[in-house]
């Protein structure tokens, strides 16, 4: 019998003891000497199931411990140890340590080639780990003021197109029972391309030799302000060639000013129109 099967029928003469020590107590509470008897047949035949139980219990242990195998299968790539940090791809450990390894020497080392096999697409390169790359953006979250109040969209080809209403529709007065005058809004649409912005960052050989130089931090710091800065000005005043169209540009931006009738006499039509 199998071990599921030695307990079901355990839990049976559990309860067949069970009510017939109900059934058979006397006024007082006691068993006759030959129910008494009766009643230690079945605890001892429950307990000779408990002590089978175990010892199928035990013989199944034995034999899972033998049967494990003495060493550890092979699931990963040769010489691409599983990282530890349970992430895998750019965000592992292994992958950031190898990254920042390899721009360090300036040279593609065993560990950035087992890493890259793992995070990389078929024009990799030496792709930056997932979450420096996220420190980069945080930081120009937090530097860059349009784009803090800017609503960002991600795209997988560089374009977006957005459907616009160009004019709107308007109401009219009309008499009783009178016709309804048609006026519909009018749609287009806004084609957003993006642009380039790139910066060359040098740090000399005596820096990338020093390790307690904090080259992450130095590149971030760069990267925030060189990129951050060009963003804004673009932001605000870019021509929208090769570069954002700024919110002051003059042809697709906001006014950049007004014409008063004279300096002392500014109106509030003029203060609205600015």
């Amino acid at each position: 019998m199998t071990i599921i099967e030695l307990k079901n029928k355990r839990a049976k003469k559990l309860e067949t003891a069970r009510a017939f020590l109900e059934a058979h107590r006397t006024q007082d509470g006691f068993l006759t000497e030959e129910d008494d008897a009766v009643y230690t047949g079945m605890e001892t035949e429950i307990t000779n199931l408990g002590k089978e139980i175990a010892r199928l219990e035990r013989l199944e242990e034995l034999d899972a411990e033998l049967s494990r195998p003495v060493t550890a299968p092979l699931t990963e790539k040769p010489a691409s140890p599983a990282p530890m940090d349970g992430k895998t791809g750019r965000a592992s450990d292994a992958y950031r340590a190898a990254f920042w390894n390899q721009t360090r020497r300036r040279e593609l080392t065993p560990e950035m080639k087992n890493a890259l096999q793992v995070g990389t697409d078929t024009e990799g390169g030496y792709l930056v780990p997932d979450e420096y790359e996220h420190t980069l953006i945080q930081g120009l979250n937090e530097n860059n003021i349009i784009r803090a109040h800017a609503h960002i969209i991600s795209t997988s080809s560089g374009i977006h197109k957005i459907p616009v209403v160009a004019a709107h529709g308007s109401a009219a007065w009309i008499d009783e029972e009178g016709a309804y005058t048609e006026s519909d809004d009018t749609f287009g649409q806004v084609q957003l391309d993006a642009h380039k912005v790139g910066t060359l960052i040098k740090v000399s050989e005596e820096l990338l030799n020093d390790s307690a130089f904090d080259l992450e931090g130095y590149i971030n710091v760069e990267f925030v302000r060189r990129i951050g800065d060009k963003e804004e000005e673009a932001f605000l005043t870019g021509n929208g060639t090769g570069k954002p169209t700024g919110i002051l540009n003059a042809t697709g931006g906001g006014q950049v000013g007004v014409t008063a009738a004279a300096t002392t006499a500014i109106t509030a039509d003029e203060l609205i129109d600015l």
